[in-house]
């Protein structure tokens, strides 16, 4: 089953829900596409029956459903794990088998005044305990760029605690972490309940520079998963190792550093990338990684990497904080800014009142040169419509 949450689902989840005929829980009110052809069930019928639940594969379609777990089947060893991984904190210590030599160091938004930057290693990151789409995330460079880095977090954490339950995005432990240099993966995959992990979609982060955590574009294309697919396969099956993990979707982020070594950023639970941009692997490879979790099935990467087509295929999360345009009375010109880009696979407008993110768009190119102009827009370009 998966279980729908805010902010956004997207037609194509809801489409794919309509194929299998899979049942889908509302975790709260919210817009679904093709709601009446699909087996819709309300929240209560997993209050009710949580022995279905426990039986059941369960996917969510965002964090914010984690809440509703927690509250519904809070014993379920999927939803015990995903807490666990949700506090970055707790995640770190239970990773220090693997990685002894990690540094960081927990702290509360109250406290952190008290840190002194100059017993700090830097560069380093800051960083909520528990989070979603880089709020509260800060890059710091320096000890002179400590206070603006703590100032960033109080403030982006406030800004967003209206949209997020306090288990996606926390706003009282903060995390203090070593920075891990290098390129920056994101893997969509789920264990099997044989503990075998299986990988659905392999994509690489974009930044703009060393200061940029924004979550802006993400590509995926053959040569890129042939090159890393066997190392984050063997890491997945050191990872199910240590956490005993079966029956479990997630999103990962993990940093290939210059000695060649993949570290974890952070694991998303019961969940893939969010804002219905997993749905990249659809356009690049035809995969439905919701109709393979569901049945487990997994992808025929071999047959898939054969084939020559490399194109370039990514999303691109487009985001403007709220009160550059709401406040203002103003919204995206949006047939403007599609225009801006080349080959367009899916331009999707999201709710405004649901998330920054206003529009996810689907790109497909023959190299990556169209998605590092992107990373230099000026996106405040595309607000003058009243």
């Amino acid at each position: 089953m998966i279980i729908l949450a805010r902010p956004s689902i997207s037609p194509y989840l809801s489409k794919t829900l309509f194929e299998l005929g899979e049942p889908a829980i509302l975790a709260e009110d919210i817009a679904v596409p093709m709601k009446p052809a699909l087996r819709i069930e309300p929240a209560q019928t997993i209050l009710d029956r949580p022995k279905q639940a426990y039986q059941a594969l369960i996917l969510t379609s965002s964090e914010n459903a984690l809440a509703f777990l927690n509250q519904a089947i809070p014993h379920d060893d999927r939803v015990l794990k995903a807490r666990l991984f949700k506090d970055k904190v707790a995640f770190r210590r239970s990773l220090q088998r693997m990685y002894p030599d990690f540094t960081f160091v927990e702290t509360t938004v109250g406290e952190i005044d008290a840190v002194d930057p100059a017993k700090l290693r830097f560069p380093l990151v800051l960083k909520p305990a528990a989070g979603i789409s880089s709020i509260g995330v800060r890059r710091v460079e320096r000890a002179a760029d400590w206070p603006a880095a703590v100032a960033f977090l109080r403030a982006d954490l406030a800004k967003y605690a209206a949209n997020h339950a306090a288990v996606v995005v926390d706003s009282h432990k903060v995390i203090i972490e070593e920075w891990i240099p290098g390129t920056e993966l994101a893997v969509d995959c789920y264990y099997d309940s044989s503990a075998e992990p299986v990988i659905l979609n392999v994509m690489e982060h974009m930044f703009r520079d060393a200061e940029d955590t924004s979550d802006l574009v993400y590509y995926t294309r053959r040569s890129l998963v042939r090159r890393h697919y066997q190392a984050i396969h063997e890491f997945l099956v050191k990872l199910g190792d240590l956490f005993d993990l079966k029956r479990f979707p997630m999103h990962l982020e993990l940093r290939l550093t210059p000695h060649g070594q993949l570290v974890p950023i952070e694991v998303n639970p019961l969940r893939f990338a969010g804002l219905g941009t997993t749905e990249i692997a659809e356009y690049a490879y035809a995969i439905n990684v919701y109709k393979h979790f569901l049945r487990e099935t997994r992808p025929d990467w071999d047959a898939i990497l054969a084939e020559p087509d490399d194109s370039v295929y990514s999303f691109v999360c487009v985001d403007v904080p709220s009160e550059k345009f709401r406040a203002a009375g103003l919204r995206i010109d949006d047939r403007r800014l599609f225009k801006s880009f080349g080959e367009v696979l899916e331009y999707r407008m999201l709710e405004e009142q649901e998330t920054s993110t206003f529009a996810v768009i689907f790109l497909r190119a023959d190299d990556l040169d169209e998605s590092r102009r992107i990373l230099a827009m000026d996106l405040e370009r595309y607000l003058p419509v009243t």
